[in-house]
């Protein structure tokens, strides 16, 4: 029994409330409760999957409010996301509907604010993602690189992770360009920011560290507003929002952190668990609790989650428990490549709605966007409809594909005899590689509406070498086969010399020739079940009519494709992960103890985002290549 000493009526009040707030804690377990009700000083709570930690910290926010009478106005609440934050504070509003305003928000947000404050910004000083992506698309091309939407989003990436991560720019080694050159877009990029009064996302982000790290009066400022700071989902936090925090809420401060270090995924922009595993010794009197029952999961899944993660040395020791919700037993599915993979769970997905299966509860989560390909196919072949969480390109409308259109159209036309006018497909190719085909004469053909395969013969523009090229290209285009889609795409990259064109365009865009022959693989596989070329092209072509609104901007009821990043935060009752072989999860990039970690962690993330049941699928064979079951399959295993 616990005794209460009473002074005047404030006591007396006080008491009530306190009373009347453990009655509001009985919904939350024990650790839950601790966590809750945590007051002074730093705290570190580590919350597995589907343990309740957003309950944690609205409970606690009301907790701080409602029975220590903290000012709201010194609380903040930080997440990862302005749909995070939002539903955050819409669910602490749902516990005090009444309550004055608590400050929620992102750490951009968070900190454009301080900026705000010091240095009178307006919105219009920030730089859009679209005048980023522009001034990155000239720089790039300036320098000879092919300056597509993977390579953009690729640089700007590594320099928010240079910044953000504060490594020094002499010794940065980039993965996509050369260290010199990156080095001069990275310096250029800055200057240009510089010249146009403007700030991007990552400088909202530097520019606060910075303020609050040379401003004494403006980091008082802002410690005395803020007592009391929440952050969640810490594991995904970087090395500049960590210092600013730090600074913020000092070695001793009111800090209480939620995270999981087996759910940190983002590595490439500079997220990693060592700052979860490092926040006791950076705040030495710092508590801790581990929320460690999973409402989401069925103990069946949970055992499986366990299994998997506990081979990584790098992490808290925790184990994960459930709520004794029994279940179906975690599910294996090994196929001959990805088509039969992608068919073989089109049906069971089939299977599922027709037994009455919400389709909202149903997720294909991959490793690799090009993995997406066979999904779309097959859902469009049977009819399901599909949305996807991030905007996930098709293979389709790579200009790689439409080479490949073009020869397909090219070889036809030439084998059925076929004579026509200026004909583009014919444009496009004729010098992919290069044959020695002027300008001049290719202009003139389209000018005059020729065919070149015809007006060649007669040119006073084309040396008799050239000429000579041409005819060997249309025997080549006679001689390719007739029938068989993925056949006559093999003899167009071996035969028609596409494989070396290829090649050479890499080297010359200074680009990686690897990413250009998965897509190559990618189409032969896609176009494994057509024998004829302009029904293979027919159906890319409606896929890519079918894709361009699947990305998820509302509540349209269908089947989820994602990759395992963008899975994180989500639940489903039915979760398949498709592609688990080696090289392609854990992916083949991925070399020391570190990378392979976060690979494993990131089929940690996907495994627990299932409530009822879990697939996991394996490939035989990938673009005719016999591959390795994934290791994390065996680990899995009990």
């Amino acid at each position: 029994m616990r005794l209460y000493c009473i002074k005047n009526i404030q006591d007396l009040t006080n008491i009530f409330i306190k009373i009347m707030y453990n009655k509001f804690m009985m919904n939350l377990n024990n650790n839950q409760q601790h966590a809750a009700m945590h007051l002074h000083g730093p705290m570190m709570v580590l919350a597995g999957p589907g343990s309740g930690k957003t309950a944690v910290i609205t409970e606690r926010t009301r907790y701080l409010i409602e029975s220590e009478q903290i000012n709201a106005h010194e609380i903040l609440v930080i997440t990862y996301s302005k749909a995070a934050a939002m539903e955050m504070q819409h669910r602490f509003h749902s516990l005090m509907p009444s309550a004055p305003p608590v400050m929620f928000g992102t750490f951009h947000a968070v900190f454009f604010r301080m900026l705000r404050r010091r240095f009178d910004y307006g919105m219009d000083v920030l730089m859009s993602e679209q005048e980023r992506r522009t001034l990155m698309r000239t720089m790039l091309t300036q320098l000879g690189y092919e300056a597509d939407e993977d390579m953009l989003s690729a640089v700007l990436t590594e320099m928010s992770l240079v910044r953000n991560e504060m490594y020094h720019l002499e010794y940065y080694y980039s993965k996509h360009v050369s260290s010199e050159d990156f080095k001069e877009i990275f310096r250029a990029y800055e200057i240009h920011k510089k010249n146009a009064g403007k700030i991007d996302f990552d400088d909202m982000l530097i520019g606060a560290y910075d303020l609050l790290r040379t401003d004494e009066k403006t980091l008082n400022y802002w410690k005395s507003r803020f007592k009391y700071i929440m952050i969640d989902e810490f594991q995904d936090i970087n090395r500049v929002q960590y210092e600013a925090m730090k600074l913020l809420a000092g070695c001793d401060g009111n800090i209480l952190v939620v995270g999981d270090d087996d759910q940190s995924i983002y590595g490439f922009r500079g997220s990693k668990p060592e700052f979860l595993l490092n926040f006791p010794n950076d705040f030495p009197d710092c508590a801790s609790v581990t929320l460690d029952v999973n409402y989401r999961s069925s103990d069946e899944i949970i055992a499986v989650a366990n299994r998997l993660i506990s081979k990584n040395q790098n992490r808290y020791n925790k184990l994960i428990v459930g709520t004794n919700r029994q279940a179906g037993i975690p599910k294996y599915l090994i196929t001959e490549d990805q088509n039969h993979e992608a068919v073989y769970i089109a049906e069971k997905i089939r299977n599922l709605i027709q037994s009455g299966i919400d389709v909202n509860e149903i997720v294909v989560a991959f490793r690799l966007n090009i993995q997406s390909r066979a999904f779309m196919d097959a859902f469009l072949n049977m009819n399901i409809t599909f949305k996807c969480r991030e905007e996930i390109p098709s293979i389709y409308e790579h200009w790689v594909a439409q080479d490949i259109f073009s020869y397909l159209r090219v070889i036809r036309r030439i084998q059925l005899r076929q004579k026509i006018g200026y004909d583009a497909d014919a444009f496009r190719i004729i010098n992919k590689p290069f044959r020695y085909i002027s300008k001049a004469f290719l202009e003139t053909c389209k000018k005059n509406d020729q065919d070149v395969f015809s007006a060649f013969k007669s040119s006073k523009l084309l040396h008799m070498a050239t000429k000579n090229t041409i005819e060997e290209m249309i025997d080549r285009l006679l001689r390719a086969p007739k029938n068989g889609v993925s056949e006559q795409i093999k003899y167009i990259r071996k035969f028609l010399e596409y494989n070396t064109y290829i090649v050479d365009h890499a080297n010359y865009r200074k680009m990686n020739v690897d990413g250009l022959n998965e897509i190559l693989d990618e189409l032969i596989e896609a176009a494994k079940p057509y024998q004829n070329a302009l029904e293979f092209i027919a159906h890319a072509m409606q896929t890519i009519e079918a894709t361009k609104d699947k990305k998820v901007l509302d509540n349209s009821d269908a089947v989820t494709l994602t990759t395992l990043h963008s899975a994180k935060g989500l639940e489903f009752e039915h979760v398949f992960i498709v592609g688990v072989n080696e090289e392609v999860l854990p992916y083949i990039k991925s070399k020391t103890t570190a990378e392979i970690e976060e690979e494993r962690r990131l089929m940690y993330v996907g495994i627990t985002r299932a409530k009822t049941q879990l697939y996991i699928s394996s490939v035989v064979t990938r673009y005719d290549k016999e591959m390795k079951i994934s290791r994390f399959v065996e680990e899995m295993k009990s």
